[in-house]
């Protein structure tokens, strides 16, 4: 049975709750499920199973936590500091084979983002919302089990490319999308030349400087869908040292010149940077910094 097999109704919540030090709850048994994740703080969450020692789960901010029906369970609170959750209870409709979801799932998007709106619906008092928060609650239930669409191994892009991306944003932030050398990108990402570029051909299959080039050429397939620029203005945009060299570009990563690609739109921008496995890259740059 997958996630979308159930509908979810909401017993209570989503709240926010706050625990002196040393606080605890439990042990109780839940007759419906509940997500909580950790605001501030830290706790123990215990599975007590009859006649077995405790199952401990340490909870901390960036992990989202699913208790079931029938668990014999209970939560130890920071003993030293002060502490807050956030929770939403409710039932799965159909749900009968869930002993083999999985307990935990760290903060990733879209979780992360589905879980604020959810408290956000939470100040909200309308029955629109009441709905709305329903239905996001279902999306939540269904990434978390599910996981995102996509490979989520492949999003998890290693540190080294995080900060060779950190530093791209900041030379890109408020200019043009200019070209960095592969010394450069080597330096930002606290590695040799020689082994960033062989890191990113065993991932990517082409070099840090060609990656990072194609990723341009998207920002500039954007811009020639979305805007009135001249050819001139976008090849400068994205850092291309002219138009005729842009034009070169663009016609080897898209099949056609920057003129009649603009013309005839039917390529989304993304496809070559997908094609090339390059689209948790681009996401990083072209995304996470608007």
């Amino acid at each position: 049975m997958t996630s979308a097999s159930f509908r979810v109704r909401v017993r209570n919540g989503p709240a926010v709750a706050h625990y002196p030090p040393g606080a605890s709850l439990g042990p109780r048994v839940l007759p419906c499920f509940e997500f909580v994740w950790m605001l501030d703080g830290r706790a123990t969450w215990e599975h007590i199973p009859d006649g077995a020692e405790p199952a401990r789960v340490p909870l901390r901010p960036g992990l989202l936590l699913l208790s079931r029906p029938d668990l014999r369970e209970r939560y130890l609170w920071d003993p030293d500091h002060a502490c807050s959750h956030a929770y939403v209870s409710f039932y799965a409709d159909g749900a009968d084979d869930y002993g083999r979801w999985p307990t935990t799932q760290p903060f990733t998007e879209p979780l992360t983002g589905l879980c604020r709106y959810l408290l956000w619906l939470a100040g909200v008092d309308s029955a629109a919302a009441s709905a709305r928060t329903a239905t996001v609650l279902g999306w939540l239930l269904d990434v978390f089990l599910d996981g995102p669409l996509g490979d989520q191994a492949e999003a998890a892009l290693p540190e080294h490319v995080l900060r060779l991306a950190d530093h791209v944003r900041a030379a890109w932030r408020g200019g043009p999308a200019r070209p960095l050398s592969l010394e450069e990108m080597a330096a930002a990402a606290r590695v040799s030349p020689g082994h960033l570029a062989r890191l990113f051909r065993e991932r990517f299959g082409v070099g840090p400087v060609a990656a990072v080039e194609l990723i341009r050429l998207a920002r500039a397939a954007t811009l020639l869908q979305r805007s009135t620029l001249t050819i001139g203005a976008v090849a400068g945009a994205c850092g291309f040292v002219s138009p005729f060299h842009f034009s070169r570009r663009f016609r080897v990563g898209y099949g056609v010149a920057p003129r009649a690609y603009r013309a005839f739109p039917s390529q989304d921008p993304l496809d070559p940077v997908r094609r090339a496995g390059l689209a948790p890259l681009a996401r990083q740059l072209l995304v996470d910094d608007v």
